[in-house]
């Protein structure tokens, strides 16, 4: 039985609540402190997480499979509004999205750390016929091993739920909601070589033989096939790679849509601008694009290095885009030559 400690939130999305809990210390088999994703009761019935996260804990041994967040228990619960389908894994620090919220690049190391393990774990995911469909900054966790991550999160304000003029209050929402109690900045101090760093929230995989799913990215982060509507396979996890890096590098979007009061169709417009105007000038202007994004001790060779890198997962078309295990080796080619630390 697992028991909410504090109710402490972590976040939420548009499919799921996570919250931290814990569970009796008479169980050896699972951590102390864990995090508990529970699924909203219409999405739990078709969701595909729960088989994916068992497919993949049955896997053959992989350097990529401790970078993706692992499956460590699940049940289900009945509540008011249906029953919830509730999945376990361990307590994580922080995500990309908090993480690039310090106004500041971050320097080579750094980078190159981060980058190298989220390749690994995506490696594992396409290695094993998995596509994400949902990379994007907030899906990148983070923690670092000899904390406790619960000594961080900070106590818990709770904000009554007030119901609308005309609105008839019920049962279906709760009586209490409070945002995430991370702290910002809890990561800013620790070193590269210190963080462990995942990729979370299978909700949105799809299995590469899947022809009824269509991938949840979000469209700042969506690749060129998948705009214009056309075929695509793994390879939209790459170019969504590409922009969620430069983002954990740089702490701005690769292509900052405006969505306040924009159509779909205008939003996708606006987006092929942008991806002309970052992209269509040659490597050249985009390698001054992002070296004038970067802090000044980056160094030279190492913003040429990193520009390459993200241009190797960010070709428009998808059959000259990197596999993530070209990635995989492209990275350990950049220490071999000193280069990109």
């Amino acid at each position: 039985m697992y028991f909410i400690k504090d109710t402490k939130s972590l976040g939420n999305g548009h499919m799921a609540n996570f919250l931290p809990c814990g569970y009796p210390e008479t169980s050896c088999e699972l951590q102390k402190d864990v995090t508990l994703k529970i699924l909203k009761a219409g999405a739990s019935e078709n969701s595909q997480e729960l088989s994916i996260h068992n497919e993949l804990s049955s896997a053959q041994p992989h350097a990529g499979k401790e970078h993706v967040i692992p499956l460590l228990d699940h049940f289900e619960h009945e509540g008011p509004n249906g029953v919830h389908l509730c999945l376990v894994f361990p307590l994580m620090m922080s995500d990309g999205e908090a993480m690039t919220i310090r106004g500041k690049g971050r320097n080579a190391s750094y980078v190159r750390a981060v980058s190298r393990q989220i390749i690994l774990g995506l490696d594992f995911l396409h290695q094993n016929n998995m596509i994400h469909g949902d990379l994007q900054p907030a899906n990148i966790l983070f923690t670092v091993n000899e904390i406790q991550c619960r000594d961080f999160l900070i106590h818990p304000q709770f904000s009554p739920v007030r119901w609308l003029p005309g609105i008839t209050p019920d049962s279906s929402a709760p009586r209490y909601l409070m945002v995430s109690q991370r702290p910002r900045g809890m990561l800013d101090d620790a070193s590269a070589s210190s963080l462990m760093v995942k990729i979370g929230d299978l909700g949105g995989a799809i299995r590469t033989n899947d022809s009824n799913s269509s991938p949840v990215t979000p469209l700042a982060l969506r690749a060129p096939e998948l705009i214009e509507g056309q075929a695509w396979d793994e390879k939209i996890d790459i170019w969504a790679l590409g922009c969620l890096i430069f983002q954990l590098a740089t702490n701005e979007p690769l292509f900052p849509l405006m969505s306040f009061g924009c159509g779909v169709e205008e939003m996708r417009k606006d987006l092929k601008t942008l991806i002309q105007h970052v992209l269509g000038r040659g490597y050249n202007n985009f390698a001054i694009y992002v070296g004038e994004r970067l802090p000044s001790d980056f160094g030279s060779k190492d913003i040429e290095a990193f520009a390459l890198f993200l241009t190797s997962m960010l070709e428009r078309s998808p059959q000259s885009r990197a596999t993530a295990d070209d990635n995989r080796h492209l990275v350990k080619l950049l220490y071999q030559h000193n280069s990109f630390h």
